[in-house]
């Protein structure tokens, strides 16, 4: 069969594949030599590489082509030995500066290892293409045929899943499905309600810029200048260069200083040709790292700028950054028959505001005589109620040791003249929304306020006619630095505001709008 094989074929492959051995030593020597000029010639793979993915798809339309009646006999097969040695010739091309671009160790390992041997298995598949289609010209026989067709074929679908791993180490693995239909929806039912309590700002607001713009260079597939953006441990790490951001200071963080960057420069970021992050995007990175580039704040104990608002606000949909962030939680309406049962002792019971399902649950003076056993009444309104008074009730801490630390979304709590201690505070601490305590003429100390030390949105406390010292009431305000702890007057009256403002005479929701 070898013999059927034309001389001139054999010394035209010959020269082929010398050419192949010529420029595979010369690039692994430049290799061994390492330096700059490894590096120059390395960089030349992403302008290389594009050509055999070009060369071989125009194989594959020229192929379809001659297969059709119109072009039957009209010589493709030499044009197609042509396209295809072209192709070969620049797979190899593409394969040897690879494996130069790949030494800047820059790139995650794993990911250049796939890329290589789906590369190496295409320039090994172009090659055949390019034997058969030299050994089919004038052939009668099958198999140079079947040989050509076969490894054609190969090499067509090798170049999409070499170059889809290709794009992986350039762009990040998400390059390619970021933008899939059904993923914007669920950013779109991501929407919804913002509750400024749980959300995190770098989470929500910057770190989405951060992935689509910079992890791609500075990910865990590729590590352009030893730096990783993925993670807030690697941001925290910086690169080569030094930290990537300063907290408190956006001006002096090295990742706005690089976006910022003239154009022209070789240093700017993104890269030129990469797509660069939007005003609001910097914007909001700026703000951020003026915040302090705290990786745990939440939006509701950030100060909203005015320069950034519309950019959360298109980020998340519509915020009230002036309304109580407890009006952004959203639970299920409390069941009726609960309701009936506080209302029926007396108690006053509203939503927190005409459209939340939250409560306002409060001892008016005819409920004077509400007790520690009337305490289970409210257990199953635990998750609905954000607001709770009973000052002035026959309470203890015994049974508020039960109640108490089932109120997950407890915002207001007062215990005023009761016979509550120390201990009945003692759950509070598992309570992140609770903002204002008030225990105003009770038997509580200074111990009584440590609890209070770990809630991140506690801002006021009441304690005049306690045991608490100035010392005591300094001292949480030191750990809570927020917070205003009151021991030398009695707190005004919180008047109930109704959606209309009318002091709750309508009898709607209890809060209009209330500083944060």
């Amino acid at each position: 069969m070898l013999s059927r094989f034309p001389r001139a074929r054999w010394v035209a492959s010959g020269e082929l594949l010398l050419a192949a051995v010529v420029l595979a030593v010369g690039v692994l020597g430049l290799r061994s030599a390492g330096g700059d000029l490894q590096v120059f010639v390395g960089r030349f793979h992403p302008l290389i590489v594009h050509l055999p993915i070009g060369v071989l798809l125009l194989a594959g339309i020229v192929e379809a082509l001659s297969r059709t009646r119109r072009f039957a006999g009209a010589g493709l097969e030499r044009l197609l030995l042509v396209i295809v040695g072209i192709g070969a010739l620049t797979t190899i091309a593409a394969i040897l500066t690879g494996l130069l671009l790949s030494s800047s160790g820059e790139y995650d390992a794993a990911l250049v290892a796939r890329h290589q041997q789906w590369g190496l298995l295409l320039g090994l598949t172009a090659l055949l293409a390019t034997v058969g289609a030299w050994w089919r010209i004038g052939a009668a026989a099958r198999a140079p045929h079947t040989l050509y067709a076969a490894s054609l074929v190969g090499a067509l679908v090798l170049v999409t899943v070499t170059g889809h791993y290709g794009g992986s180490l350039t762009h990040g693995e998400t390059y390619l499905t970021e933008h899939l239909p059904f993923r914007a929806r669920q950013d779109d039912a991501a929407r919804g309600a913002v509750d400024l309590s749980t959300t995190k700002v770098f989470a929500t607001l910057v770190a989405p810029t951060i992935e689509a713009r910079c992890v791609g260079c500075h990910g865990p597939a590729r590590q352009s200048g030893k730096l990783r953006l993925d993670s807030p441990e690697a941001i925290r790490k910086g690169g080569e260069s030094g930290a990537a951001v300063t907290p408190g200071s956006a001006a002096g963080s090295l990742i706005v200083r690089r976006i910022f960057l003239p154009t022209s420069d070789a240093k700017v970021m993104p890269p030129k040709g990469h797509p660069t992050p939007s005003h609001a995007d910097v914007a909001l990175l700026r703000w951020w790292i003026d915040q302090g580039a705290s990786f745990d704040q939440v939006l509701a104990d950030a100060t909203v700028t005015p320069d950034v608002e519309p950019a959360i606000a298109a980020r998340l949909g519509p915020v009230d950054f002036a309304a109580p962030a407890i009006l952004s939680v959203r639970v299920q309406p409390g069941d009726p028959k609960a309701i009936a049962a506080a209302r029926a002792l007396k108690l006053r019971v509203e939503p927190l505001r005409d459209d939340s399902s939250l409560l306002v649950i409060k001892a008016p003076p005819a409920a004077r005589g509400f007790d520690d056993a009337a305490l289970k009444t409210l257990e199953p309104l635990a998750t609905q109620i954000a607001w709770l008074d009973l000052g002035g009730t026959q309470v203890t801490d015994a049974g508020l040791s039960v109640l108490l630390p089932r109120l997950v979304n407890l915002w207001r709590l007062s215990l005023d003249r009761t016979a509550i201690t120390d201990r009945a505070l003692l759950p509070l601490e598992k309570l992140p929304r609770l903002e204002t305590v008030n225990v105003y003429a009770t038997q509580v100390t200074d111990a009584g306020l440590k609890p209070l030390e770990k809630l991140p949105r506690l801002r006021a406390v009441y304690a005049w006619q306690t045991q608490v010292t100035s010392a005591g009431a300094e001292s949480l305000k030191a750990a809570a630095r927020k917070v205003q702890v009151n021991v030398g007057a009695p707190p005004e009256p919180e008047p109930l505001m109704t959606a209309e403002g009318d002091g709750g005479k309508a009898g709607g929701g209890a809060v209009k709008k209330a500083a944060r």
